[in-house]
């Protein structure tokens, strides 16, 4: 509406003239939409600029708000799928919230947290001796392999200490089952190995553990050929006796 002088004239807020109170919308199908959208029933005063509501009095525009984003939530409810759970006359939606822990209890680390990545052996100083003691003893088992190598070298180092076996062919057996046992031994060493590194536990003992192991081992097969020896035994008892 525009007065006369050009300016726009805001509309007086429609009353009756018995009581002063608020115009309400008259037309059946008007006054059904604002019944279901939950509006004051008519007859109720409105608050004038300035004062408090009085009691019982809603806000249509409100109540209108509401409706509206009742009605988004159900519409989102129903296209999300069957993920979510709803129930008929809900003002909100319940989802599934996601699965964070495993079934014992431990919630799964993010991948892209630092702090949360498993930190490999005890120090960087364990896991450098650990992998060059593991070294070590690859070398050692690849030279073991050497089957001939390893039985003439024991048969040298008896003949200067001691005296020449009657059959220097069973050192031969013996630097096959050392080898074997050697090679064995390895194995395990690096497993167990691998195993503490990567619980973040000290390792760099383990390979001379198992070092220890393979050397006992190796030499009780070489006493167990030598030792059948006669001729062996026969100047080892002499010495023995001081003769």
């Amino acid at each position: 509406m525009t007065a006369p002088d050009g300016w726009d004239v805001v509309p007086p807020r429609g009353t009756t003239a018995v009581d002063a109170r608020e115009a309400r919308i008259t037309s059946d199908s008007a006054g059904a939409g604002m019944q279901a959208a939950g509006a004051a029933p008519a007859g109720r005063p409105a608050p004038q600029y300035g004062e408090y509501a009085p009691e019982g009095w809603v806000n249509p525009v409100l109540v209108e708000q509401e409706r509206q984003e009742r009605e988004d939530r159900e519409r989102a409810a129903a296209s999300a799928g069957p993920g979510t759970a709803r129930g008929s006359g809900r003002s909100a939606v319940r989802t599934r919230p996601p699965a964070t822990a495993d079934r014992t209890g431990q919630g799964a680390p993010a991948t892209g947290d630092p702090s949360t990545v498993r930190r490999l052996g005890a120090s960087p100083v364990d896991v450098l001796l650990t992998f060059v003691l593991l070294g070590m003893g690859l070398v050692s088992v690849i030279q073991s392999l050497s089957i001939g190598s390893v039985a003439s070298t024991v048969r040298e180092q008896l003949e200067l200490t001691y005296t020449a076996l009657e059959d220097p062919g069973a050192l031969s057996g013996a630097a096959m089952v050392s080898s074997v046992v050697m090679l064995v031994v390895f194995a395990l060493v690096l497993w167990w190995s691998v195993v503490r590194l990567r619980a973040g536990r000290r390792s760099f003992w383990v390979p001379l553990l198992g070092g220890a192991v393979a050397t006992l081992l190796s030499a009780v097969v070489f006493a167990a050929v030598v030792f059948q020896d006669d001729g062996f035994v026969a100047v080892l008892m002499r010495q023995a006796s001081g003769g």
